[in-house]
């Protein structure tokens, strides 16, 4: 099992997009919603009289669920992936164990002052850190972005997406129509949902990473 964990600004499109890949690969996939923005919840059909702070919800190969699953919720993702949103509230995941952090930022003062905030009081121990970038307009906005966050943490990677109205318009078409597709989305977008795919599988042996490439490249990664 991967544990991926995404803190910081809004991901959900990004979670989905990534989620949606491996389970096309044939990967089990959990996404764990802890919060608070309800852009996941909605992007997510629960049926009637399904609560997902309670039961996990499945749909289109999707697993989601609003709680942090104990190891019997967890048996049917060991040889899958994890997805732990936290938005600005991380918190404790146990018996999970993150293999890697996702810090999501973008430009604004405001928003690099609260994670900034986040990472001065967490202690994120044996855990590897990478970053994205959210809605750059030029390659300034990512010296400002990186100037900013090197202060309090040493990203392994650092991504990065432009503003760009493709993905803006298909995440909401994600919210809207409750689907999952990434053909419209932008080709950063597309290349850094590859990337995180060939990351999560890179624990596979080498023919089933090369497979994994092969298969997201030539289906547009949606």
């Amino acid at each position: 099992m991967v544990c991926v964990g995404f803190l910081g600004t809004e991901a959900f499109d990004i979670i989905l997009y990534i989620g949606h890949s491996l389970s096309k690969l044939k990967y089990p996939v959990l996404i764990v919603d802890l919060s608070d923005t309800g852009a996941l919840k909605n992007a997510i059909y629960h049926g009637m009289d399904i609560d997902s702070m309670k039961d996990i919800v499945h749909y289109r190969n999707l697993n989601y669920i609003r709680r942090v699953p104990g190891w019997y919720d967890l048996k049917e993702y060991e040889d899958g992936a994890v997805f732990i949103s936290f938005g600005y509230n991380y918190r404790n995941i146990r018996p999970l164990k993150l293999d890697y952090m996702n810090i999501i930022v973008n430009p604004f003062t405001h928003v690099l002052d609260k994670i900034a905030g986040m990472m001065k009081e967490t202690i994120f121990n044996d855990i590897n850190i990478k970053m994205i970038v959210r809605d750059i307009i030029s390659p300034d906005d990512l010296e400002t972005v990186k100037s900013s966050m090197i202060r309090v943490s040493r990203p392994e990677s650092i991504s990065y997406l432009y503003l760009d109205f493709n993905d803006y318009e298909n995440a909401l078409r994600c919210q809207k129509l409750q689907t999952v597709n990434l053909r419209k989305v932008s080709k950063r977008m597309k290349q850094l949902v590859t990337d995180e795919v060939k990351y999560i599988t890179s624990k596979l042996s080498t023919k089933e990473v090369h497979m994994a490439s092969v298969a997201l490249e030539g289906e547009g990664a949606g």
